[in-house]
């Protein structure tokens, strides 16, 4: 099976300017430039890739050209997750016919299935094809929790190899560590990534690692070489970022600093607001103190002693 450890960027969706349309070729470069700064794959067509407010013809454009546009060693998972159980299999047996190394999945949600439900929905999913199947637990937006044993036992399901846990108790992270120590954890959110490294996380998949790759690589590395101090200077510089994004909407606020990165992304799709002139404003703050000549925002591993 392919290694698929490390670090993933959750890989957002550029739109063309009314939002109609999937704009290809920033899709592509936006691909080409997240493998090209080192992170170890892309996790193409989740919740930052806007997947819900997509057609599933669209969903599939976006998992074609994306693996179109990879080279090299990075390593793919395709999100197939959907309310309809029909739509995640016949997303499932695409991403494996186009040659995806795994697949991942949200839960059906919205009628608040109970865990036998979601247990043989994933079931049932996990067999739709030979490709390994990451679980995408995200409570805050989902509305799905399940307990440390729930998750646990979903994570014995064949064809289960990982979840992608996107939550922010990272004692329940810890204890499914131990229960689970064959599995492959990623932790979801960015601004705790040290502290999910710290409890046993295998690596990450988050959407600012595209604009601050550089940073979450050196990151990554100083934890794993024990310089602590380095580490927490560095998922400090990351949230600096973040707690703007926050401030301005995470998605459309990451599509704007991309848009001033060199790479067009439109909006995000209605019912996202457009961003006021404030928070451009804001974004615009942000984006003079870390880019350089256009480039991803970049860590000053000098500044650190990484």
């Amino acid at each position: 099976m392919t290694d698929l450890h490390g670090f993933f960027a959750a890989l957002p969706t550029p739109f063309t300017a009314d939002s109609s349309n999937i704009a290809e070729r920033s899709l592509g470069d936006l691909v080409r430039r997240n493998l090209d700064a080192g992170l170890d794959g892309l996790y193409v067509g989740g919740s930052t890739g806007e997947a819900f407010l997509m057609t599933e013809k669209e969903r599939e454009r976006v998992l074609r050209i994306a693996l179109e546009a990879a080279s090299g060693p990075g390593r793919m998972i395709a999100h197939v997750g959907d309310p309809d159980p029909t739509v995640s299999g016949r997303l499932a047996r695409v991403a494996a016919k186009m040659g995806y190394d795994a697949i991942s999945a949200v839960p059906p949600f919205y009628y608040q299935y109970g865990i036998e439900e979601i247990r043989e929905h994933y079931s049932l999913l996990a067999r739709q094809t030979d490709l390994p199947f990451i679980i995408y637990n995200f409570p805050m937006l989902s509305g799905v929790r399940w307990s440390v044993d729930e998750l646990a036992g979903l994570l014995e399901l064949p064809g289960v190899i990982g979840v992608k846990n996107t939550c922010a108790d990272l004692y329940a992270f810890e204890k499914l560590r131990r229960r689970s120590p064959e599995s492959i954890l990623y932790h979801g959110f960015d601004e705790t990534l040290l502290p999910g490294l710290s409890v046993g996380a295998d690596g990450g998949i988050g959407s600012t690692y595209n604009i601050q790759a550089a940073r979450i690589l050196a990151l990554a590395d100083a934890h794993r070489r024990g310089l602590t101090k380095e580490a927490q200077d560095l998922q400090a510089q990351a949230n600096n970022l973040i707690d703007v994004l926050v401030s301005v909407g995470v998605l459309p606020g990451l599509k704007y600093l991309l848009d001033q990165s060199g790479i067009p992304m439109g909006n995000c799709r209605r019912p996202f607001r457009p961003l006021s002139d404030s928070s451009r404003q804001k974004l615009d703050a942000v984006a003079e103190h870390n880019f350089g000549s256009g480039q991803m925002i970049r860590a000053d591993l000098n500044s650190t002693g990484v």
